[in-house]
């Protein structure tokens, strides 16, 4: 692993680190509020942490684990890749009905902070479509195999 990989995976791996400490502060107020509102705003940001620690640990595993180079392997990333693009598009037709229906919501809700996190929720719904056309986009173009890694059979998995 070159120099710049291993600072990156140590700016990472700390960042996951503070991800986690921010995690388990949530989830301990989350536990202690008793205002639904308060919960929720708790629980929003806990979940959003969770996800950013998740997300951290994958882009660290796709800059430091060489996938395997058999056929076989090559061959399951290439199903995965035709599988992720079908279930995309049926996840999509769902995303477009959610905002549907917080775009309805949002019409009769009178409360504020619930108007609030339902118009934050919609935002997500409308960007996830987008962002994960981008995200199946990317992933249709990146080779079966790291460049640099040997052909074949050469590595044993």
């Amino acid at each position: 692993m070159s120099d710049k990989s291993e600072k990156l995976e140590k700016i990472i791996n700390e960042q996951i680190e503070v991800e986690k400490q921010t995690l388990t502060e949530l989830l301990e107020a989350e536990e202690t509020a008793a205002e639904t509102a308060v919960k929720l705003l708790y629980m929003e940001m806990r979940l959003d942490t969770w996800k950013h620690i998740k997300f951290l640990e994958g882009v660290r595993d796709l800059i430091t684990k060489v996938p395997c180079s058999d056929w076989s392997e090559k061959v399951q990333r290439y199903v995965d890749r035709v599988k992720v693009e079908r279930k995309l598009r049926e996840i999509q037709s769902r995303e477009s009905r959610m905002s549907e229906l917080l775009t309805q919501a949002l019409g009769v809700i009178e409360d504020p902070f619930a108007t609030l996190l339902l118009t934050h929720l919609k935002e997500d719904e409308d960007r996830h479509v987008e962002d994960l056309e981008q995200m199946c986009r990317i992933i249709q173009t990146l080779p079966l195999q790291k460049p640099g890694t040997r052909l074949g059979s050469e590595d044993k998995c």
